[in-house]
């Protein structure tokens, strides 16, 4: 009823203001629609006229709105309901996979995947269970056709990456994770994932670049000092590879500076130093090293540059000074060593005698060179004889 009375009124009003228009605008007027058309039309007309058109104007510029509005929220209602239906399929397909309901779980993801090509968590999960069964070659085609249709995605690429590393394909999962880094290069579980296959590939140089920044990123990490020592065994890996005997000494040297008791460190900067026959400093960093922790690599060392009588007397003595902190039986093997070489037979037969662990090829070996040391040829072979077999 309200209704009809507004509408009835808002009638009532344009007619009067015609009316109104016309009684007081009587004057004809030259209206011109193009330069070559020209209509002579009373100037009341003309002002209803134009007041119609813009009312017309406005609204069908209201309609074209409201259609558009109405078009938007048609198409996020549709949007909406696809992706409920998707995430359904995802849902599903993942429970029936922790259920052991491979094939129907695989089923489920495939036609979420087709529904929404890019539906990311469809492809994950159906790459997982192809490698979950060592579907290698599956995992990996479905994860690139997600990169192909998704190239931005680094959930997809490192997936991917992930799964080549997996499928025996360092190499390429190397590339694959490496251009991952570039879009984001302080992402933590990509610098690991990197840094492990630097480390399965004996890529050190490159597992130190990474591990130095995936150090960066934890400061407060209740993990640091284990990644700061794994980092430390990079950087002696990394040493090792250098091309010149030089440039591993200074590599090792540097090293040492941060990290002066680390054993491997020690020894083959010895190792490097004997090479620059620089003999005579390699044994004086073996003795120091030897002196504040002993090791039996160590002493080994020491005794094949040590190799006149009194160069082994200087390391038994270290041994016998230390040799608390050695295991017994490779104490004794040391001292038997030293004894055969001195010819102090007796000794040395002593030695051997007190090693618990008497068949190990090594005391075996140690055996018959005591034999052959005292001229029993037959025994000394009898005693290596079982090893040769």
């Amino acid at each position: 009823m309200r209704r009809s009375l507004g509408l009835a009124a808002a009638v009532a009003f344009l007619v009067a203001f015609v009316a109104l228009a016309f009684f007081l605008n009587p004057t004809e007027v030259d209206f011109h629609l193009s330069p070559d058309t020209t209509f002579r039309l009373p100037l009341g007309l003309l002002l209803v006229g134009t007041m119609v058109v813009g009312v017309l104007i406005a609204v069908v510029a209201v309609a074209v709105q409201q259609l558009n509005h109405r078009l938007a929220t048609w198409s996020e209602r549709r949007k909406a309901r696809h992706d409920a239906q998707v995430e359904e399929l995802n849902e599903s397909g993942a429970a029936l996979a922790w259920s052991g309901e491979t094939d129907r779980s695989r089923a489920v993801l495939k036609k979420a995947w087709r529904r929404d090509p890019g539906n990311r968590e469809a492809a994950v999960a159906l790459a997982a269970s192809y490698t979950e069964t060592g579907e290698h070659h599956a995992a990996r085609q479905v994860l690139e056709d997600a990169v192909a249709e998704s190239p931005a995605d680094p959930d997809l690429r490192f997936a991917l990456g992930q799964t080549l590393a997996s499928s025996g394909s360092p190499d390429e999962a190397m590339r694959m994770l490496e251009t991952v880094r570039v879009q984001y290069p302080r992402a933590a579980r990509v610098l690991v994932a990197l840094r492990d296959l630097y480390q399965a590939c004996g890529r050190w140089a490159e597992a130190v670049e990474t591990q130095t920044e995936y150090i960066s990123q934890l400061a407060s990490s209740e993990s640091i000092n284990d990644e700061r020592d794994r980092l430390r065994d990079f950087r002696y890996r990394a040493a090792l590879q250098l091309a010149t005997t030089a440039e591993r000494r200074k590599a090792l040297e540097a090293l040492l500076e941060e990290h002066r008791d680390y054993a491997p460190a020690i020894e083959s900067l010895g190792d490097e130093m004997v090479a620059q026959e620089h003999s005579f400093e390699a044994t004086r960093i073996w003795e120091r090293a030897f002196k504040r922790e002993p090791s039996l690599s160590l002493a080994n060392r020491l005794l094949a540059r040590l190799n006149d009588p009194a160069g082994r007397q200087r390391v038994l003595s270290l041994i016998n000074k230390h040799a608390d902190a050695l295991d017994p039986d490779a104490v004794h093997m040391l001292r038997a060593r030293i004894a055969i070489e001195d010819d102090a037979l007796e000794t040395a037969q002593k030695e051997l005698e007190a090693i618990t662990n008497a068949t190990h090829p090594s005391v075996q070996a140690t055996w018959a060179d005591l034999h052959e040391k005292r001229g029993d040829h037959e025994r000394a072979w009898q005693t290596l004889r079982p090893l040769a077999g």
